[in-house]
């Protein structure tokens, strides 16, 4: 396949892919995000083994934002969307889920660093050529993926010691593990009373197998309509990740 601007790929929504409610989960979609990303990532030239073999580096996520408009739900057939933006200290990567139709349900924006796997640097020199094709311009998100600032009463709700389910190729937390554990901090009654329209996470330090993440939350905004979730590794007090979920 020719290198694209704009990658697709089409899923059938699973069992294994939903909740309570047979609406796709929110880790759901940043699992399908990174999947796609990957795939994109290949067709450009700059593939997970492309990069470990020749570079001893990784594609790293450290922000991400995602909205929903209606959520998919068991059975659904939906359409994956992603394209990259030009690269500039960071790499931007936008994405978008469509219904059979062709109307959008939800979109999300990321933001990537190279990173070499033995020392944990950031890769500054540019090692990638794909950028030569004629980029799509639009973005998914009229907001930009900003600064999430710690919020300093947040309240402990409970411990995750990080096991082997939680890891990914690189040995540390899959992306998409943290917004499990950001929604486990609320109640099912919770959930069933109200509907997440909005996450924005930032990955600020890694945590690895055998250590405990403590996660904290509070209220959030004027309204009462977001919640701030964070974690901090247990032992060494290290903020893992921030977020802020937005409610309808």
């Amino acid at each position: 396949m020719d290198p694209v601007a704009l990658y697709t790929t089409e899923h059938f929504i699973t069992s294994s892919d939903v909740d309570f409610a047979s609406k796709l989960r929110l880790s759901a979609m940043f699992d399908f995000f990174q999947d796609i990303a990957s795939q994109h990532a290949a067709n450009l030239g700059a593939s997970v083994e492309r990069l470990r073999e020749d570079y001893g580096a990784a594609w790293i996520l450290t922000r991400a934002r995602l909205e929903v408009d209606r959520y998919p739900v068991l059975h659904d057939k939906i359409t994956l969307e992603t394209w990259p933006q030009a690269p500039r200290a960071l790499y931007e990567r936008d994405y978008a889920i469509r219904n059979e139709a062709g109307d959008v349900m939800a979109r999300a924006a990321s933001t990537w660093i190279i990173m070499k796997l033995k020392t944990r640097e950031i890769m500054r020199e540019k090692l990638l050529d794909y950028y030569n094709i004629e980029l799509k311009k639009d973005r998914a998100l009229e907001k930009r993926v900003g600064k999430l600032r710690p919020v300093e009463n947040a309240a402990p709700v409970y411990e995750k010691p990080i096991g082997y389910s939680d890891i990914d190729y690189n040995e540390h937390i899959n992306n998409a593990r943290y917004v499990d554990y950001v929604m486990d901090c609320m109640t099912v009654q919770e959930h069933k009373q109200r509907t997440a329209r909005a996450i924005e996470i930032h990955y600020l330090n890694e945590a690895v197998p055998g250590e405990t993440i403590l996660l904290r939350r509070a209220e959030a905004g004027s309204e009462g309509k977001s919640v701030y979730v964070d974690g901090v590794e247990k032992t060494g007090g290290a903020q893992v990740f921030v977020s802020v979920t937005e409610f309808e």
